[in-house]
This record gives structure tokens, C-alpha cells and sequence, in this order.
């Protein structure tokens, strides 16, 4: 246990040079694969014993988030190990940059997402499809602006 914390926090110290803006997209989308991973795989298995598509599942929901602030909670106390300094930084023009333009097009992502998520419902009738389309849509759109997030971090917007 003790080996794997200190490999986690080698790796957000000192073998990548990373803000801590851009740890914390990392740990983001880690903790929202895992999360939507749980997720799916909770509506999938559900999906197949009632063989359509089944309704809103406040457990699975519930357990998601938990994972992600789980995740999250440990992920950036880890990071901010690293170098409190930066962790405490307010954020400058750049930082601020980054987060826009990646918040603007995971914004476009969801939009689509919640277009075709009401057009789903207007031909098919379905709420509970409507509602795992949304819900699939909103955790594609956050890992899509963490991953932009890095992305531009590292191609130096």
C-alpha cells in the first residue's frame, strides 16, 4: 500500500513537469472513466435481466459520484503534495484560457448530446433511454473538457 502511494506521488512530483491545473484534469478524467465505466456497466447488467432499456437507477448514480469524489478527493491531495505552491496559485490568463476553451467545446458536446437525446425521446418515447443518453452525455462532456484541458496545456495554447 505504502509502495503504491509513493509511486503515485513520484509521478505528480517530479518524472512529469505538470501545473497543477493540468494534475488535476488527469485525475479528473481518471475518476470519471472509473465512474462512467461503474455506471454503465450498472445500466448494461440491468438492461439485460428486464431485456429493455431500464428506468433511472438512483443507486448507480449515487455510487458514481461517490467514486468520483473519492477519486477526486485523494487524486488532488496527491497532486497538491507534490507542490503546494502551485496548488494555492490563483490561476493567470493562460490557466484561464485553457479552461474556456475547453469548457466552450465540452459545452457544444453536451448541447449535441441533449439535442439527440430529445430527438431519441420524440421518435421512440422512451424517458428512461432520454435519461441514460443525458446522463452519458453529461459525463462525455466533462471527460472531453478535462481531456482538452491537457491537450492544450500540452500543445501550449
Amino acid at each position: 500500500k505504502n509502495i503504491l502511494l509513493h509511486e503515485v506521488y513520484k509521478i505528480f512530483n517530479t518524472e512529469f513537469s505538470m501545473s497543477f491545473q493540468e494534475k488535476s484534469a488527469w485525475v479528473m478524467c481518471f475518476a470519471l472513466i472509473v465512474s462512467g465505466t461503474f455506471y454503465a456497466w450498472t445500466v448494461l447488467a440491468l438492461a439485460n435481466v428486464v431485456q429493455t432499456v431500464p428506468p433511472p437507477n438512483a443507486g448507480g448514480l449515487a455510487m458514481g459520484v461517490i467514486i468520483i469524489v473519492a477519486i477526486a478527493i485523494f487524486g488532488h491531495a496527491v497532486a497538491a503534495l507534490g507542490n503546494p505552491a502551485d496548488a494555492n496559485a490563483p490561476e493567470d490568463e493562460r490557466d484561464r484560457l485553457v479552461v474556456w476553451r475547453a469548457g466552450n467545446l465540452s459545452g457544444l458536446l453536451l448541447g449535441v448530446v441533449c439535442m439527440l437525446s430529445l430527438f431519441a425521446f420524440a421518435v421512440l418515447g422512451d424517458g428512461n433511454l432520454m435519461f441514460h443518453m443525458i446522463v452519458a452525455g453529461m459525463v462525455l462532456s466533462q471527460l472531453a473538457e478535462y481531456a482538452l484541458t491537457i491537450w492544450y496545456y500540452r500543445r501550449g495554447v
